[in-house]
């Protein structure tokens, strides 16, 4: 008899032991005994109580504390065990200080934060998830609700992005995005390098940028180059916080720019035509915009037919061609210059209103357009592509309440894939 006594104690002893190095190992939990263990609906509740004998007061740090038995519990998700939901139900005791004099709860080890009701390792659970499915989907998963598993990897991001540091970059790109009604606008600066997110500022133009400013002016010894468009939003702050870095007018936005200003002579053009000729110029708008080597041989045939019936009009498009072959065959900084210069040349003694503003756009940005060429062909094409990313990622979630969530989803972009494999 005494025999099955020892035996059936020992085995009970064993048990606690074993679950205690399983809480340990599967949910990382150190520092609690486990009491017992009640199954219902599908979950698992584990009782455990802390192991600590010498209090520690949770604001000061300091060990002048004593431990205050309580009968509150705490309910703790932790990382479910095959298809069961796991809860750690928590024994809470209270911690007097007397340093400080704080009366306060005692602080979990295992869980990331004070009030969070989940484990570390749960965090690190659904942050694994979020790679390849939704909120709502790691949410019906877990069991978690769909805010919680959002504050988990905000909370992620926000620690990740706390302070992007600038490092060794030698060439920025700097544009705006619209995020809609709701956000506005805001300024993204890249690494044009890297291509890693180096700041996002509300708003457009230079007032934008003024958080970054004195980060930027201990840089401004290593950076060569900042990319942008053609508009003054940005030029004369960089010109001010960067003076020895080059400003690079991105090729794209030239032709851009061009294309606008032939378009608008399109629609004045038209405004001049009667009715019944206006039914020719009518929804050929794109076979004046489109490359030229882009177009089909029947369409080539209509913008030839065109351009000799509307001689401005013509002019203006060979004129932007013209533009283009100087991006694709200069092969240096002189020829560039020489090709920019005898275009402005026709363009002014063409007499028509958009040429001439063009050419005296790229008069007064020239040492912009050819930084171009002193900088490798550096170009904005990949902010361009970065900003699609940014309307991807409005989409997948059908647009953002949380404009901080918002920013360090952009912050964590280049790091995501638009592509999903099937």
């Amino acid at each position: 008899m005494l025999v099955v006594v020892l035996l059936s104690g020992f085995r009970h002893q064993y048990t606690k032991t074993m679950t205690t190095s399983i809480c340990y190992h599967t949910q990382g939990i150190r520092g609690f005994h486990y009491k017992k263990t009640i199954r219902k609906n599908q979950t698992e509740y584990y009782h455990i109580i802390s192991s600590a004998t010498e209090a520690v007061c949770p604001c000061c740090k300091s060990k002048q504390a004593q431990f205050f038995e309580t009968a509150e519990q705490r309910s703790i998700r932790g990382l479910p065990i095959g298809l069961k939901k796991t809860v750690f139900i928590v024994q809470v005791r209270r911690v007097r200080c007397e340093s400080c004099g704080v009366f306060a709860r005692e602080r979990l080890s295992f869980c990331p934060a004070p009030n969070v009701t989940y484990t570390k390792w749960l965090v690190k659970y659904v942050l694994a998830l979020r790679r390849e499915m939704s909120i709502t989907a790691v949410a019906k998963f877990t069991g978690l609700h769909w805010q919680s598993v959002k504050e988990i990897e905000k909370r992620y991001l926000a620690k990740k992005y706390a302070k992007v540091r600038l490092g060794s970059v030698r060439r920025l790109g700097i544009d705006e995005v619209y995020l809609g009604r709701k956000f506005g606008f805001i300024t993204v600066v890249r690494n044009m390098d890297s291509g890693a997110v180096l700041f996002i500022g509300k708003g457009k133009g230079g007032e934008a940028l003024d958080p970054l400013k004195s980060r930027l002016r201990r840089k401004a010894g290593q950076i060569e180059a900042v990319a942008m468009d053609m508009s003054n939003a940005y030029s004369s702050w960089i010109g001010e916080v960067l003076p020895n870095a080059e400003i690079v007018y991105d090729h794209f936005h030239v032709i851009k720019l061009m294309n606008e200003r032939m378009d608008a002579l399109r629609r004045s053009t038209m405004n001049k035509l009667d009715e019944e000729q206006k039914k020719e110029l009518k929804g050929q708008r794109y076979l004046f915009l489109r490359n030229q080597e882009d177009l089909s041989g029947k369409a080539r045939r209509t913008l030839k037919k065109l351009r000799f019936e509307y001689a401005d009009l013509g002019t203006a498009s060979m004129m932007k061609e013209y533009l283009r072959n100087i991006y694709r065959m200069a092969d240096g900084v002189n020829t560039a210059r020489d090709a920019f210069m005898l275009w402005c040349d026709k363009a002014e003694a063409s007499a028509i209103h958009c040429l001439k503003q063009m050419a005296k756009t790229i008069r007064k940005r020239l040492e912009g357009l050819l930084a171009f060429w002193k900088h490798d062909r550096l170009t904005s094409a990949s902010q361009e592509g970065f900003n699609n990313k940014i309307g991807w990622l409005t989409r997948q979630a059908y647009g953002y309440r949380d404009q901080e969530f918002l920013h360090l989803k952009i912050y964590d972009l280049p790091n995501l894939s638009t592509r999903k494999e099937l």
